[in-house]
């Protein structure tokens, strides 16, 4: 298990620095390299998935602590990157997300956590659709992080930088809004389900993470009505966005840090 977790974090530092070197570089190598980092990732996936398979196995169950379900999530996320770059060579969401999951990765093993097992099928795939709708929310806030340093460099006429590097406004908020309704159609079905599954919330201690969850849930559902209604974007959107994943990110990880390692 240790071996995976370390494999999988030498590979995905690897095609990070093969991604960061390239933007910078901004070369026409951007395709030539697709092959082999798409190597490189597949294989970190790969072990990656491995160390999540037996950490499954000696909690025989769903480990619920906090580290591991970040590495589950971490793992979407880099899988999802990863699709995403087949598309978007240049600027290949690798470039943010690989050191974020590499760093997840140290984490799973340098900070202690209790194990918290379940073997419940229907909370399992609560859980799952859950760690799914956060996965792609990152990406969406790690992307409206980017616009709204992209917009900042094009009111200030910096033709340079990431204006130069990056693809056209329109297309990233495309895609800011591609991962904003998938998500939130996931976050949706996660509420659902676990309403139905998830019993005695009081006693989990998950009232406040469901009432979190509701507000994030709340917000992203406002954004998005509000671009169909009135076609938000721009500041507009990368503002609802971090606010509704703060108060995502308060819903899962701050509770979670509350419970396993204050209380």
């Amino acid at each position: 298990m240790a071996i995976a977790n370390a494999l999988a974090f030498l590979l995905y530092l690897s095609c990070s620095l093969i991604l960061i070197r390239n933007f910078v570089k901004r070369d026409n190598s951007a395709r030539k390299l697709l092959l082999p980092v798409g190597i490189i990732t597949t294989l970190a996936l790969l072990f990656h998935a491995a160390d999540i398979y037996f950490t499954m196995k000696f909690a025989h169950g769903w480990d619920l602590s906090l580290m591991s379900t970040l590495s589950i999530a971490a793992w979407l996320m880099a899988f999802i990157a990863a699709l995403t770059g087949i598309r978007s060579p240049l600027a290949h969401p690798g470039i943010v997300v690989y050191p974020l999951v590499a760093l997840c990765l140290i984490f799973r093993v340098e900070v202690p956590g209790t194990q918290r097992p379940l073997s419940d099928p229907a909370l399992e795939w609560h859980i799952l659709l859950s760690l799914m709708s956060y996965s792609l929310l990152s990406l969406a806030a790690i992307q409206a992080i980017i616009l709204a340093i992209y917009e900042k460099q094009l009111r200030q006429k910096q033709t340079q930088g990431l204006v130069r590097k990056l693809p056209p406004l329109q297309t990233m908020e495309k895609a800011l809004f591609q991962l904003l309704n998938i998500g939130f159609v996931l976050l949706t079905i996660g509420l659902i389900t676990g309403f139905i599954f998830v019993e005695n919330f009081i006693t989990q201690h998950l009232a406040h993470k469901t009432v979190l969850s509701i507000i994030a849930w709340l917000v992203f559902a406002c954004l998005l009505w509000g671009r169909r209604q009135y076609g938000w974007r721009g500041q507009t959107a990368v503002k609802w966005t971090l606010s509704g994943f703060a108060f995502l990110l308060l819903a899962y990880i701050g509770s979670k840090i509350v419970l396993q390692y204050l209380l």
